[in-house]
């Protein structure tokens, strides 16, 4: 059963292998600007300016959504790192059996404190991966749609799978033939 499986398989891979031609004239090549790069690159490299690289391939509103999601990190990460300093004091202060300063902490037992300083301080330290996370998505965006920019998105496209029985050299082979036109 195997054998006849993989026989199966290797038909349908290679039936198709010889009828496959290159056609040059549909190979589109993008100038080059005068910067010497073309244009995923230069997008990439705007980008490194956050939002610059969506503004240079016209997808105006995702230079809004960039920035909210960087603001929002930025404050998540400031937030984080105030609350992080205050617990982070009162725990010392309570390690040196001093009295805390924070009345917010006061009574508080130590346990906690060390826990809320281990949250405020893996919360601070996400938020900084997010930022890091944003902005090289804000670059990896960017040179993806400048490379998709002139994809084809039409109805003209077409997909089709039939069976195919053809006479080769070899003998009569049977397979399925999947053809995808642009």
């Amino acid at each position: 059963m195997q054998k006849h499986l993989l026989i199966f398989l290797l038909t349908v891979i290679f039936s198709g292998a010889f009828a496959q031609t290159k056609d040059s004239s549909s190979i589109v090549k993008l100038p080059a600007t005068k910067s010497g790069f073309t244009i995923p690159q230069k997008a990439t490299l705007l980008s490194l300016m956050p939002g610059c690289g969506q503004i240079y391939n016209q997808k105006y509103w995702k230079v809004p959504v960039i920035y909210v999601g960087f603001g929002v990190l930025a404050y998540a990460t400031i937030k984080n790192q105030q609350f992080y300093d205050d617990v982070r004091l009162a725990y010392l202060q309570r390690l040196n059996k001093e009295a805390v300063t924070n009345p917010e902490y006061a009574n508080v037992p130590t346990e906690m404190l060390f826990g809320l300083r281990e949250y405020y301080r893996k919360n601070r330290d996400l938020s900084v991966i997010g930022m890091v996370g944003l902005y090289a998505f804000n670059l990896i965006d960017a040179a993806v749609d400048a490379h998709l920019r002139e994809f084809d998105v039409t109805d003209k496209l077409s997909f089709q799978v039939k069976p195919v029985y053809q006479m080769g050299l070899a003998g009569n082979y049977s397979g399925i033939n999947l053809r995808i036109r642009f």
